[in-house]
């Protein structure tokens, strides 16, 4: 399960970026008087959805590829001055937004009613990438367990508080049917009779943007260094260089992977495809959130291992019948008089006959199980409301991730581990720095995947 989270984390990274480089490139051509569709490529003997190339897409991620490689203080202090523009212009859009706001926008305040709403807030989670980022820059701040929590809790208040803000504006300026799906703010300003703003609008967008990459790009990037750490991918992928202090080789390979999505995906499809990925992982985070507070290996006892099983199943269970009910049956409301009681009774049975097995020393999530435990029932039920198509690719990245497991993964950590079992502390520090020695037939090769931990900043 941690692998699977683990390859969609990433997933959602290469198609998030990708995402973000294609809406660059439609910023970029309003900044210029152009369409989007002026800068890509028709290519008319491929596949709808995948025909419209993007080379300028591809130049940005190459350009933040560069930056992420050089140096990690460079990229923060990059992000740092993007960040203040970025501000200053979501401060210009609201404000000037809501000096040309029009109510009558908002007369029909649902279009698409219930189901266009929770259709809309899957998709939403597209905004919500990213914020686990702040969870890998853990070895660079001074005190992790207090920062790291107040760094995410922090940053999605503020974030979600100004995108509800921004939504708002965007709808007062502009009929939902007039808004311009790839640079909405600029093409709104210009609807309303402030062409320069669009200027001010999109270079802001570019800005905001190119942060959004260059976060993107470290984070990305530390994912995979650390599962390379443990050998489930090779240990190529953690190296660090010594002079730049930065995981190159992770770099380069999954910037590599996101240049080739942008260059083909249309923004559309990426969209729902990294939705599933943020909402799976979002509820397997939950899980994994109950599982810790309710479960130490060889402390619990059997009994109540056995419980807290039956009534994560009844959890995930319900939930995932009130998904599938509500995207077959339009109209019906019988079946959720049952699941949703099970859901409940699940969670009232998880709180009050399973004892805590660990509790949070400085700083935990409160409400267990009751937050952890509606977020499962939410996240899945926003699943049910994405497209087949994208549960296909879904599916078929899973297995792909599945058949890399069993074959090659779970043997190259196994045999890492017996290799070195019974090793001091200190060898296993340097082990999951990545300074990992391979084992040849004439013995170990000390050289092989060896990095100064001093300049590791992975």
């Amino acid at each position: 399960m941690a692998f699977i989270a683990a390859g969609n984390i990433l997933l959602e990274y290469v198609i998030g970026g990708a995402a973000v480089a294609r809406s660059w490139t439609a910023y970029f051509a309003t900044l210029c008087n152009k369409d989007a569709a002026d800068f890509r490529i028709s290519a008319h003997g491929l596949t709808e959805g995948y025909n419209e190339l993007d080379p300028i897409a591809v130049g940005i991620i190459a350009i933040i590829c560069v930056i992420a490689v050089l140096s990690t203080k460079g990229s923060s202090r990059l992000n740092y001055i993007a960040s203040i523009v970025h501000i200053v212009v979501i401060i210009f859009i609201i404000i000037c937004g809501f000096m040309k706001a029009d109510t009558k926008n908002y007369s029909n305040f649902t279009p698409n009613g219930v189901r266009g709403i929770f259709k809309s807030s899957a998709v939403l989670f597209f905004a919500y990438v990213g914020f686990d980022a702040v969870s890998t820059m853990a070895e660079e701040t001074k005190n992790p367990a207090k920062d790291i929590p107040i760094g995410l809790v922090g940053s999605m208040v503020i974030t979600t508080a100004l995108y509800c803000i921004l939504a708002v504006t965007l709808c007062l300026m502009q009929p939902f049917e007039s808004i311009d799906p790839d640079a909405p703010f600029s093409k709104a300003f210009e609807a309303v009779g402030w062409g320069w703003a669009q200027y001010v609008v999109a270079a802001g967008a570019l800005k905001g943007m190119t942060s959004v990459l260059l976060v993107g790009a470290v984070g990305q990037a530390r994912y995979l260094t650390h599962i390379a750490r443990t050998h489930m991918l090779p240990p190529w992928f953690a190296k660090v260089h010594p002079k730049t202090g930065t995981p190159i080789n992770a770099t380069i390979v999954m910037l590599a992977a996101t240049a080739v999505i942008a260059f083909f995906t249309k923004l559309d499809i990426l969209a729902n495809l990294l939705s599933i990925s943020t909402l799976f992982i979002f509820m397997l985070v939950a899980v994994a959130l109950l599982v810790r507070r309710y479960y130490v290996s060889d402390q619990t006892t059997k009994e109540n291992r056995n419980k807290l099983i039956v009534f994560l199943l009844l959890i995930i269970g319900s939930s995932i019948a009130t998904a599938a009910y509500w995207g077959v049956s339009k109209n019906g409301w019988v079946a959720y008089c049952i699941t949703v009681p099970i859901w409940l009774l699940a969670t009232i049975g998880l709180w009050l006959f399973v004892p805590h097995a660990r509790d949070p020393k400085l700083w935990g999530v409160p409400l267990v199980p009751w937050l952890p435990s509606a977020s499962i029932a939410i996240n899945i039920f926003l699943l049910g409301s994405i497209d087949k198509d994208s549960f296909i690719r879904f599916s078929v990245w899973t297995a792909v991730l599945l058949l890399y497991y069993f074959f090659f993964g779970l043997h190259a950590s196994y045999d890492t581990a017996k290799e070195y079992e019974g090793i001091q502390d200190g060898t296993w520090r340097k082990i999951e720095e990545g300074n990992v020695p391979s084992v040849t037939k004439s013995g170990i090769d000390a050289e092989e995947g060896r990095s100064d931990p001093a300049t590791s900043t992975a």
